[in-house]
C-alpha cells in the first residue's frame, strides 16, 4: 500500500516551563516518526518554529508550511499535540475548523487521539475547543508567572536582557549581573568625553567611523552574537541617534532601568513604550563606566548641539546665550595683525533676525569666567567648612513636610465641603465646577512640593556624607592657572551675554550648576527651617558680597 505523504510540524518556547524536556524538539520528531511509521505515513517534510511562542501564529516556518499547504504540494499535517501547533484558542480553531478543511488538508494530533479524517463532530467542535482553551488558559498563566519573575528579578537589580548594553558584559560568575567590557568601555568614555568637550553627536559618530570602531551590532557580531538591536539603524555606521541612546543611558553610572518596554498582551510580541515613571529603577547594581557628573553634563550639552557642527569645538561651546532673545551664541574667528581673534555673536542676529549684535571677544569671556569661577569655588569651600560643626536630623526636615501636607489636607477638605455648599444652594454649578478645579490644582502643586523636598533631604543627606571628598575634590580647582573646557563644563551651566553698557562694557551672566544644592547647605547653616520667608537669605544674595550677584547668577562688567 502507498503510503500517504505528510508534513511534520515541531515547536518549542520559553514558555513552556517545565516541560521543556518531554516537548523537546527532539521528542517531538521521535513520537512523529514512530507514529508515521505504525500508520503508513511517509515524512516529506519538517517544519520547525524553535523559540517560539504558541500565542500567535506568525512563525517563520508555520508560515512556510501554510504557503506549501495553499499550493497543494501536501495534504496532511502531522503535530504531536494541539499545544504544540499553538496556544491560542480562537486561532487554533480558526485552522482546524476553517482552514484545513476548505484546503482539504487532513490534521493529525498524535497524543490527542486526533485524526480529522476519522473524527466526528463532538471531537472537531466540541473537544477540540475544550483543549485548545485549556492550551491558551495555560500560555496566560505561563505568561503572568514570566512577567512577575522579570518584575521581581528587575527590583532586585538583576539584568534581565538577553544581551548586554554595548560597553558591558554579562558576569560569568554571577548570574543577570553586568560587568565591564574592557574593549569597547574605552570608547564609551570617549563618546562622554566628547560630548562634554561641546562636540555634536554627529560630530562624535563622524569621528568613531574615521577611527575604524565598529558599531554596537558589529561589535556584538564580531562576539559570535547574532541579534536584533535598538542600535540597527546603521549596522556598520556609527550615527548621532546611536550616540543620543548611549549618553541618555543611566548603565554607564552603574545604575539599571528596566521595563522600558512591555508586551501589549500574551498573545502578541507587540510592545508599547511604558511611562518613564514606571520604568523599574535600581541604583548601583554593576561598576561604573563614567561618573555620575559626566552623565549630567554630557546629556545637558546634548540639547546644545545645534551650533556645533563642523570642527573642532570652542572652550564655550553650547554654555553662551544671548541675554535678550536666548539663542546660544555663534562662535567666529577673524585674522588681523596680531593673530587670530576668536568672538562670539547673537545667533539670531547672525541670522537676520530681530536682534542686536552682542558681540564679545571670548578672551574677555575667559578673563571674567576665571574670576568669577574662583571666587564661587572660594565661597563652596568657606559652606563646607561652616557646615561641619552643623548638625542636621531628618525630623527637622519631617517638620517642613508635615506643614505641607497639613495645607494638603487642608484643601481637600475644601474639596469635599464644595459638594455640601452645592447641595445647600451656597454655590451654583459654574462655581463648584471652577472651585473644585483650582483645589485640585492647589494639591497637585503642594503634592509636587512635598515629593521634591523630599527628594532634597535625600539629597542633602549624600552632601553631607561625601562633604570632605567633595572640599579635596575643590582643592584642583581652585588654585587653577588657567582654567579649561571640563572645568567650566562641569561647574558652569550657561552664560548670558548682555549688550553693552552706557560705558561701553558688556554685562555677563554666569549660572553655577550646583546652585541649587549651595542654597541648601546656605539654609542649613542660616537656620531658615521654620523662619519667616523674609528672614531667609538666599544664596545668590549671599554670592552677591563675594562677587557682586544679581538674582540668579553672577554678574560682571567686563
Amino acid at each position: 500500500m502507498k503510503k500517504i505523504r505528510a508534513y511534520m510540524y515541531l515547536r518549542l518556547s520559553r514558555d513552556d516551563g517545565d516541560e521543556g524536556e518531554s516537548n523537546s524538539i527532539g521528542n517531538q520528531r521521535e513520537l512523529i516518526k514512530a507514529y508515521a511509521e505504525k500508520c503508513d505515513f511517509e515524512i516529506i517534510r519538517e517544519f520547525i518554529d524553535d523559540g517560539y511562542t504558541g500565542s500567535n501564529f506568525n512563525r517563520p516556518d508555520f508560515q512556510k508550511m501554510m504557503k506549501s499547504l495553499e499550493d497543494g504540494k501536501c495534504k496532511t499535517v502531522i503535530v504531536k499535540d494541539l499545544s504544540r501547533f499553538g496556544r491560542d484558542y480562537i486561532e487554533s480553531g480558526k485552522y482546524l475548523q476553517k482552514v484545513f478543511p476548505e484546503l482539504g488538508v487532513r490534521f493529525i494530533s498524535v497524543n490527542d487521539n486526533y485524526d480529522s479524517e476519522t473524527s466526528d463532530v463532538s471531537d472537531t467542535h466540541l473537544i477540540l475547543p475544550i483543549k485548545n482553551f485549556i492550551n491558551d488558559s495555560y500560555c496566560r498563566d505561563i505568561s503572568m508567572k514570566v512577567k512577575s519573575s522579570q518584575k521581581t528579578k528587575r527590583k532586585n537589580g538583576e539584568f534581565i536582557g538577553s544581551f548586554a548594553p554595548y560597553g558591558y558584559k554579562k558576569d560569568k560568575q554571577i548570574k543577570n549581573h553586568l560587568v565591564i567590557d574592557k574593549n569597547v568601555s574605552y570608547v564609551v568614555r570617549k563618546i562622554f568625553d566628547m560630548k562634554i568637550e561641546g562636540y555634536s553627536s554627529k560630530a562624535i559618530a563622524d569621528e568613531l567611523n574615521r577611527l575604524g570602531i565598529p558599531t554596537p551590532q558589529s561589535y556584538k557580531e564580531s562576539q559570535g552574537s547574532n541579534f536584533a538591536t535598538g542600535f540597527a539603524i546603521s549596522k556598520r555606521k556609527w550615527q548621532a541617534k546611536m550616540i543620543n541612546r548611549i549618553i541618555e543611558n543611566r548603565v554607564y553610572v552603574g545604575d539599571l532601568e528596566q521595563g522600558k518596554t512591555a508586551k501589549l498582551n500574551y498573545k502578541t510580541d507587540r510592545t508599547a513604550h511604558v511611562l518613564k515613571d514606571d520604568w523599574i529603577k535600581v541604583e548601583n547594581t554593576h561598576e561604573a563606566i563614567i561618573t555620575e557628573t559626566m552623565y549630567v553634563v554630557a546629556n545637558k550639552m546634548m540639547g546644545r548641539d545645534i551650533l556645533n557642527t563642523k570642527g573642532e569645538p570652542g572652550i564655550l561651546s553650547g554654555l553662551l546665550y544671548c541675554a535678550d532673545c536666548g539663542n546660544q551664541l555663534v562662535r567666529r574667528k577673524r585674522k588681523n595683525k596680531n593673530g587670530v581673534v576668536i568672538t562670539y555673536i547673537c545667533g539670531a542676529y547672525n541670522r537676520g533676525e530681530d536682534c542686536s549684535r552682542h558681540s564679545i571677544k571670548e578672551e574677555d569671556i575667559l578673563s571674567a569666567v576665571d574670576t568669577i569661577l574662583k571666587q564661587h569655588l572660594r565661597y563652596q569651600e568657606e559652606l563646607f567648612n561652616r557646615i561641619k560643626e552643623t548638625d542636621i536630623t531628618k525630623s527637622e526636615y519631617e517638620l517642613d513636610v508635615n506643614d505641607l501636607i497639613a495645607e494638603k489636607q487642608k484643601y481637600e477638605t475644601l474639596r469635599k465641603s464644595l459638594y455640601m455648599d452645592l447641595e445647600d444652594e451656597l454655590i451654583d454649578e459654574d462655581e463648584f465646577q471652577m472651585f473644585r478645579k483650582n483645589y485640585s490644582l492647589k494639591v497637585k502643586e503642594i503634592e509636587h512640593q512635598i515629593k521634591a523636598r523630599e527628594k532634597s533631604y535625600y539629597e542633602l543627606k549624600e552632601i553631607l556624607a561625601s562633604k570632605e571628598n567633595w572640599i579635596t575634590g575643590l582643592g584642583e580647582y581652585k588654585n587653577i592657572d588657567n582654567i579649561n573646557r571640563r572645568t567650566i563644563a562641569f561647574y558652569i551651566d550657561k552664560i548670558l551675554v548682555g549688550e553693552r553698557d552706557s560705558e561701553g562694557r558688556p554685562q555677563l551672566t554666569v549660572f553655577f550648576n550646583d546652585m541649587e544644592k549651595l542654597d541648601i547647605l546656605k539654609r542649613i547653616i542660616e537656620g531658615s527651617k521654620k523662619c519667616d520667608s523674609t528672614e531667609v537669605i538666599s544664596f545668590n544674595k549671599c554670592v552677591a558680597n563675594a562677587i557682586a550677584t544679581e538674582q540668579k547668577g553672577a554678574v560682571v562688567n567686563g
